[in-house]
């Protein structure tokens, strides 16, 4: 048997990627003159692209973070779980096009609830049924009053009456 010493490019080529979708949104933050408008933006290109960055230097020096008897029980594409695949993007999907009816909140915990479900992986237990939904919760609730009392991002508030 031969090592495979091919090295995954499509890690750092989506690092770059990214970097250069940072970059063009902090040049085009660059023509905003209130504040309000370009900190956000800004904030998130250089975390996407300090993060990038960060991506790169671990794909030059080899950490890709598995071992090689984890590489060599890993299973082909073609075994992984597309259904899952499928239903993290419809979740996603059918977030964006409620989230103008049911509002950011009630979107957000009906996103993660679906999400939750289609990613989890490993069998549930009384730990992971109770603790994953409360932090789930907590952690959509706390960007929400981040978003909408600290940074006064104007979130949808949703045009049903609940």
């Amino acid at each position: 048997m031969t090592k495979d010493t091919s090295r995954d490019l499509s890690t750092p080529l989506m690092a770059a990627l990214f970097a250069g979708v940072g970059a063009i949104v902090i040049w085009d933050t660059m023509s905003y003159t209130d504040a309000d408008s370009y900190v956000f933006p800004r904030t998130v290109a250089f975390v996407m692209i300090g993060l990038s960055v960060v991506l790169v230097i671990q794909w030059l020096l080899g950490w890709d973070g598995n071992s090689e008897a984890e590489a060599r029980v890993a299973p082909s594409p073609a075994m992984q779980s597309i259904p899952r695949r499928i239903a993290l993007v419809a979740a996603m999907i059918g977030a964006a096009l409620l989230m103008p009816f049911l509002g950011f909140l009630i979107t957000g915990l009906l996103a993660f609830a679906i999400i939750l479900l289609a990613a989890m992986y490993d069998p549930w237990n009384p730990y992971r049924a109770i603790v994953y939904p409360i932090s789930g919760a907590i952690i959509v609730a706390g960007f929400y009053v981040l978003f909408s009392q600290v940074l006064k991002v104007p979130l949808p508030e949703g045009t049903w009456p609940f």
